[in-house]
C-alpha cells in the first residue's frame, strides 16, 4: 500500500493560563495515496488540531506526522513551507479569498509562491476553474460570486499546485445543504478522476458519508 500520511502517536497540549488542556492524546492515522477519509466527531474532539497538525501550520507536543517520506514534527521552518505549498492544498470553511482579486487569480496564487511564470500560473487555474464549473466566472472577484462558487474557486486554488493531499476543515459549513452535497460530489469526482487524496473534517453524518472510510474522534482520541 502506497502511504501518503502516516500519524503515530500524536499528543498535543496548549497552555490555558494556570492549566493544561490535551487537544488530542496518542492519535495514530494513515492515508494512503488515492483514498477519501471523513474525519468525524463532536466539537472538541480534536479534528482541526490533526488537520493543523498534518498540514504542517501546527506541531505536536509529542509523535510523529510522515507526509510522503518528509517527517513533519522535527522539520524546521523552511521545510514546513516548502511542505505547505508544494504537498498540500487546503479548503477552508471561510473559503479565504482575496476581495481585489478575481476567480482566476485567487485559483492561481499559490504558484505565485512557487515561482510558477504568471501566463503558466493563470493558464492552469483557468483549467481548474473550467473543472469545477466556473469557467464562465474566471473574472468575477468574490463579491460577485455565491458561497457555492467561491468555495470551488477555494477548491480549485487547493488543487493548482498538484498536491499530494487536500486538506479539507468543515468545507460545508458555510453552505446551504444543496450547495454542500454539490461541494461534496465535486470532491468526490475529483478524488476518482485525479487519485486525489482527501482529508475532510466534519462534524455532518451526511457530509462524512460521501467518503471511502470515517475515523471517528472523541475527546483527543481514535474511538474507531
Amino acid at each position: 500500500m502506497d502511504i501518503v500520511v502516516r500519524a503515530v502517536g500524536l499528543t498535543r497540549r496548549y497552555e490555558m493560563g494556570d492549566t493544561f488542556v490535551d487537544a488530542l492524546r496518542g492519535v495514530d492515522l494513515t492515508l494512503a495515496r488515492g483514498e477519501f477519509v471523513a474525519l468525524v466527531g463532536p466539537s472538541g474532539s480534536g479534528k482541526s488540531t490533526v488537520l493543523n497538525l498534518i498540514g504542517g501550520l501546527d506541531r505536536p507536543t509529542s509523535g510523529e506526522v510522515w507526509i510522503d517520506g518528509t517527517e513533519l514534527s522535527k522539520s524546521d521552518e523552511r521545510t514546513l513551507t516548502r511542505h505547505r505549498r508544494q504537498h498540500v492544498g487546503f479548503v477552508f470553511q471561510s473559503f479565504n479569498l482575496l476581495p481585489r482579486l478575481t476567480a482566476e487569480e485567487n485559483a492561481a496564487l499559490p504558484l505565485m509562491f512557487s515561482g510558477v511564470p504568471e501566463k503558466e500560473r493563470l493558464s492552469r487555474a483557468r483549467t481548474l476553474l473550467t473543472r469545477v464549473g466556473l469557467g464562465a466566472r474566471l473574472t468575477h472577484r468574490p463579491t460577485q460570486l455565491s458561497s457555492g462558487e467561491q468555495q470551488r474557486v477555494a477548491i480549485a486554488r487547493a488543487l493548482v499546485g498538484q498536491p499530494a493531499l487536500v486538506l479539507a476543515d468543515e468545507p460545508t459549513g458555510n453552505l446551504d445543504t444543496a450547495t454542500g452535497v454539490e461541494i461534496m460530489d465535486l470532491l468526490k469526482e475529483l478524488n476518482q478522476e485525479h487519485g486525489l487524496t482527501l482529508l475532510v473534517v466534519t462534524h455532518d453524518p451526511e457530509i462524512a458519508a460521501f467518503a471511502d472510510r470515517m475515523v471517528r474522534l472523541r475527546d483527543g482520541q481514535v474511538e474507531s
